[in-house]
């Protein structure tokens, strides 16, 4: 069942992807194109101009790059985020689901089974639909969740450094998930191809 739904997420994905190509959306070569005849040989842009939203850039040039390149900074940070936690839900849920209800109950966790499905659905299930931008804002909720949780119950006691299993790596990626409960999936989403978000 629950690959059923992988698959049929993967294909809405790949048939909006299919479509944004085809209008030329995603074809990063035209966007830079298009831009750099707006530029109009550069030096009239707000980011070439120097602004408060945009200071002055030493090499202009580079502003096409930039601009090309805009589009996919979000949902590239949207895909590594999701993708990363469904990896990692995927074999407690899947897998040796006995083996992370150990560890919770170790860290204090009474009914430490339960909590390990409950960590393996919101890592893996939430995580993919993070990653492809479906009901992004209402995932992103017990993701954050969870990874705060995981900082105040465990990662708190051996400081800040990852190396150490600090807190850096989940509070880095709260803040990352915390940027896409604010904002939604963006452009590049099954959110935007569905047309409605929460």
């Amino acid at each position: 069942m629950v690959m059923a739904w992988i698959r049929a997420g993967f294909r809405v994905a790949n048939a909006w992807a299919h479509r944004a190509f085809l209008r030329g959306e995603m074809n990063i070569v035209a966007i830079a194109t298009k831009r750099c005849r707006e530029l109009n040989g550069y030096g009239t842009s707000a980011a070439n101009e120097g602004s408060m939203d945009h200071p002055r850039l030493v090499i202009p040039a580079f502003e096409c790059i930039y601009r090309a390149a805009a589009p996919i900074t979000e949902p590239l940070m949207r895909m590594i985020a999701g993708g990363s936690l469904a990896i990692h839900g995927f074999p407690i849920l899947f897998g040796n689901t006995s083996a992370a209800a150990k560890f919770l109950e170790s860290i204090g966790f009474d009914n430490a089974l339960f909590w390990a499905y409950v960590v393996g659905i919101v890592e893996f299930v939430c995580g993919l639909c993070l990653a492809i931008g479906f009901l992004t804002r209402l995932v992103a909720i017990p993701i954050i969740g969870f990874l705060l949780v995981a900082i105040v119950t465990y990662h708190r006691q051996f400081g800040f450094a990852w190396e150490n299993r600090g807190i850096e790596y989940p509070l880095f990626w709260a803040i990352v998930v915390f940027h896409f409960l604010i904002h939604g999936g963006g452009r590049w989403s099954v959110d935007t191809v569905i047309g409605r978000e929460v």
